[in-house]
């Protein structure tokens, strides 16, 4: 309850100064009933807005105002078609996109796509996802994201490491795709160090032998 009222009061005062800049009058009722509204985004997010409001409006300040300036992190519609178009063309390649972007695609977007008109599946995708993506806007703008792993397994572990750096996914839930001969990869997300270069010769030589004794197994199966 502390975070939550240190978060409404700074929301507030923020609130304050964008309202005098602004020269916009609000009564106490409206101001709170914004400030509730503002509550379900992350913080940095709502304060980052209301300086863009300062700096951007000739108006008065509206909620409309603030949501519009909101960074979610969520991509375009012409952007998350992108990355979905990139996967469908080459399927060794990992793509990590929004959920709402394969929830838009499933509206005949896929199905045009692959029936060659490209167009068309642009544009219901677009429709689809601009429909979502606003449904996320209002509603606390928790952006998920959803991984399509490609069969090229050095592709996934660029692509998971990207993702990561990019705020898209959890180091947890990340290692979690990583395939399992990113060891590197996975010791970094996992304790935030590089492994060392006898960590490496030593990490190199148990997969050597466990490929071996799958190999042997093989054999004898055979």
């Amino acid at each position: 309850m502390e975070d939550f009222a240190k978060k409404a009061v700074a929301i507030d005062e923020a609130l304050t100064v964008c309202c005098e800049m602004t020269a916009t009058e609000l009564s106490a009722a409206a101001k709170a009933a914004m400030i509730e509204d503002l509550l379900v985004y992350e913080t940095a997010q709502v304060l980052k807005a209301l300086h863009r409001c300062r700096r951007e409006l000739t108006g008065r300040l509206t909620l409309a105002a603030v949501l519009e300036r909101i960074d979610t992190g969520l991509p375009s519609a012409d952007e998350a078609f992108g990355m979905l178009v990139e996967g469908w063309r080459n399927e060794a390649l990992t793509v990590v996109v929004p959920v709402i972007a394969m929830k838009a695609s499933e509206n005949g977007a896929m199905d045009l796509f692959y029936a060659g008109d490209k167009t068309g599946a642009r544009m219901a995708f677009r429709a689809a996802y601009e429909r979502l993506a606003a449904d996320v806007q209002t509603n606390g703008g928790k952006v998920d994201w959803f991984v399509s792993k490609g069969h090229d397994r050095e592709h996934q572990t660029k692509a998971i490491m990207e993702a990561v750096q990019l705020g898209r996914l959890p180091q947890q839930k990340a290692a979690m795709y990583l395939p399992s001969e990113a060891g590197e990869e996975r010791y970094l997300l996992e304790t935030g160090q590089v492994l060392t270069e006898e960590q490496r010769r030593i990490g190199k030589q148990v997969t050597a032998n466990l490929l071996a004794l799958l190999d042997k197994r093989d054999m004898a199966n055979a």
